[in-house]
């Protein structure tokens, strides 16, 4: 890759989220790419609508869920040490585990945990306190929680596992999770600006949530995330320094990774072979994607108003990642991922196709789908069809006030009947039904997670 042309691209992409900037919903972005130990960030906007800073590379934001990948390493670590297996059932590890479906209780892997498949309720939010032992009572109030599916069965995206999976951490290293996570990830690979809690950030520059409904923003409240949430989901960092995590993954870098990591687990970790979607795969936190013949491991992340995404391709030591404070953000990540693949690395992703009877298709699976924090309904109106998101459940706690029905987002039906979302900011993203053994179609994964269908 030619360093010039290289600077010049992202360059344009900044150009381009500017614009969303610009038009007044997204306040702040910091995004960023790496290729080998050469970093270009940008940063756009600011902070903090009612209290505005400019936002820069040292800027903390929120990261979300790309914690988990962080979770995997420590575990992955663990592993080498002799202090995990993968294979063994959690209740081995962790005595107090327990659920309300005693079969599963029994079988329940770590690998089930890190791959999404352990059939847990997954979208479970609950504020324990600001304690060091919030984990702990968190993952011992999930014995309340249904078991969705058995474990094995299906990937349906899994916040529950990653608490237990916090907490098995808690249990075999005798320190708490968040210290755990520093000492197992941040001091090995040199990171110093990963932080939990508020405390830790709130005398630098950082970024809050900003929410938008009907037209009006908002800054989003509570800004922290809980405690017992944090192994889902708690990282607060900078784009310097999840570009300096990346850089673990590149394949030029695999001499830095001894002593962190033995090979055999880092293959692990980045391997996917379980479905996640029609593009992707799951590997141990990782979601996996092959472009044009070239592998990315990616996450994305989403907390209360902030929305972010962390991109690596190891073949080519190359990295992307963008934080953004909106819960519209996703309409920046989309296309800033987008034009990382396509135009700066210039790869072609593969193009799902609308089925010619795409319409006559759409109104046979037409209704209402149910998952565990919201309803999906998909519709027909005007001559073409559309899915709408229902928000049953608040965020970031239960009982928040759920959100208000998404847009409407246009979408149309492949040959091999997958959704093909036809709208920003999820341009091209799939959808799959769920079809039973006797062919009837029970629901629909999309986003991940499962939705069951509930009726016409």
């Amino acid at each position: 890759m030619n360093l010039e042309s290289f600077r010049k691209r992202f360059a344009e992409i900044t150009s381009e989220l500017e614009k969303l900037v610009a038009e007044g919903e997204i306040p702040g972005i910091s995004c960023g790419v790496r290729f080998k130990d050469t970093v270009e960030t940008a940063s756009l906007g600011v902070t903090n609508i009612n209290h505005p800073l400019k936002v820069n590379d040292e800027t903390f934001f929120q990261i979300g869920s790309i914690t988990k990948t962080f979770v995997a390493l420590a575990v992955m670590r663990l592993v080498d040490a002799g202090r995990i297996d993968l294979e063994r059932p959690i209740k081995e590890l962790l005595e107090d585990f327990a659920l309300s479906d005693k079969g599963a209780e029994e079988k329940i892997t770590m690998k089930h945990l890190l791959t999404h498949t352990s059939g847990m309720k997954g979208d479970y939010f609950k504020d324990f306190g600001y304690g060091k032992d919030a984990l702990e009572k968190l993952v011992r109030n999930m014995s309340s929680l249904p078991q969705i599916n058995p474990p094995g069965r299906i990937l349906s995206y899994c916040n529950s596992g990653f608490y237990v999976a916090g907490r098995v951490i808690e249990a075999v290293t005798g320190k708490t999770f968040e210290e755990a996570i520093i000492e197992l990830v941040s001091k090995p690979l040199g990171l110093e600006n990963i932080h939990f809690f508020p405390e830790d950030i709130i005398t630098e520059r950082f970024a809050v949530g900003h929410l938008i409904t009907e037209d009006r923003i908002s800054v989003a409240l509570p800004w922290a995330v809980g405690r017992a949430i944090h192994p889902a989901g708690g990282i607060v960092t900078n784009i310097k320094e999840l570009l300096n995590y990346s850089a673990l993954y590149f394949s030029g870098r695999a001499s830095d990774r001894n002593g962190i990591i033995s090979d055999d687990s880092f293959t692990k970790l980045i391997t996917g072979k379980i479905d996640a979607s029609p593009a992707s795969k799951v590997a141990l936190g990782w979601f996996v994607e092959e472009i044009d013949g070239v592998a990315t491991i990616q996450h994305g992340g989403g907390t209360n108003g902030q929305i972010s995404l962390l991109m690596v391709f190891p073949e080519i030591d190359f990295s992307a990642a963008i934080l953004t404070n909106s819960n519209e953000g996703s309409k920046a990540t989309s296309l800033f991922s987008r034009m990382i693949v396509e135009d700066l690395l210039e790869l072609n992703p593969v193009i799902i196709e609308p089925a010619t009877n795409y319409l006559e298709r759409a109104e046979k699976i037409a209704g209402l789908y149910r998952g565990e924090m919201s309803d999906l309904e998909i519709f027909i109106e005007q001559g073409k069809s559309f899915i709408k998101e229902i928000p049953r459940v608040g965020f970031p706690d239960e009982d928040s006030e759920p959100a208000p029905p998404s847009t409407p987002q246009e979408i149309s039906i492949s040959d091999e009947g997958f959704v093909i979302n036809l709208s920003e900011p999820y341009l091209a993203s799939a959808g799959e039904f769920i079809v039973n053994e006797f062919g009837r179609i029970e629901g629909l994964r999309i986003g991940l997670r499962i939705y069951n269908e509930i009726g016409s």
